[in-house]
């Protein structure tokens, strides 16, 4: 009888254990089934709200530089290129990369006679490597933030070109800030933050008379054609400005000699045209 009570009990002390094992591995496997990737994608956005940020307060400061800053001026902007995850096996971990290039981003104001008024380049990308979001491309070229998320191109910041009609005179002018960035490109990866410092090197402002049949041509150098084209033209609208051929504008589009994509914003009848060109020094630290 002893053996037998004996016995049962360490039967049931097995099925008990076996009963805890089992419980404690559903948990475990609606944790990592569930749980975890709801708190990843949860980070993942996080990080991409706060990038978006970043990238707004790097723009902001070039703006902040170019109108009141002093040559040799400079302000510094985070930006957070990913996530470490949390302490469970660093789960929800994402990392991204920023690149900054002076040579890309070509923006040129001409008139058809050749004359050059002004010119920019130089574009700031950062990209995305996430688990459970879909990668997002944020770029700032001609001053313009650019949001792309699953292949769609999103205005985040309006471009440095503002247009005003007079309704009184019928006058029209054009404002144009252009931004040429400088220093060695910089290619950074990973999930940890960096300072960009923004110094201003030189600044200069112009104010243009046009003279009557004169045409001012801004082409823009940049593979996101159909938004460019989308912004243009409602920039030229929202004042009232026709397009077509012997109308206000005219906007057109197609590769250079080497296969490079731009676009064309053609301003007939131009008044006033206002051009304040500023050379930065991007440094990554």
């Amino acid at each position: 009888m002893r053996n037998s009570i004996r016995d049962g009990s360490g039967v049931t002390n097995v099925v008990s254990i076996l009963m805890i094992i089992g419980i404690v591995v559903s948990l475990m496997g609606m944790v990592f089934a569930t749980y975890l990737p709801a708190w990843g994608k949860d980070v993942e956005v996080q990080t991409k709200v706060e990038v978006m940020d970043n990238i707004i307060d790097l723009r902001s400061n070039l703006d902040t530089l170019s109108v009141g800053g002093d040559t040799g001026a400079s302000l510094s902007a985070k930006i957070r290129l990913g996530s470490t995850g949390g302490p469970l096996f660093g789960f929800g971990r994402s990392s991204g990369s920023l690149d900054m290039d002076e040579e890309s981003g070509l923006v040129t104001v001409v008139d058809q006679a050749g004359n050059t008024y002004g010119q920019g380049r130089g574009t700031v990308v950062y990209r995305s490597n996430h688990l459970y979001t879909e990668d997002q491309i944020i770029s700032m070229e001609m001053g313009a933030l650019i949001r792309n998320e699953g292949g769609v191109d999103i205005l985040k910041g309006p471009p440095n070109i503002v247009i005003k009609r007079d309704e009184n005179t019928d006058q029209t002018t054009i404002f144009i800030s252009l931004f040429i960035l400088e220093g060695q490109d910089v290619s950074v990866s990973g999930t940890q933050s960096y300072m960009i410092s923004s110094t201003l090197l030189s600044e200069e402002g112009s104010e243009y008379d046009i003279a009557a049949g004169t045409d001012i041509t801004i082409t823009i150098m940049t593979e996101r054609v159909l938004l460019w084209t989308d912004t243009l033209r409602e920039t030229a609208e929202e004042q009232g400005l026709v397009e077509g051929a012997g109308n206000d504008f005219e906007i057109s589009s197609g590769t250079d000699v080497l296969g490079n994509p731009f676009v064309s914003f053609v301003i007939h009848d131009l008044d006033i045209m206002k051009i304040r060109s500023s050379v930065f020094s991007l440094d990554v630290y």
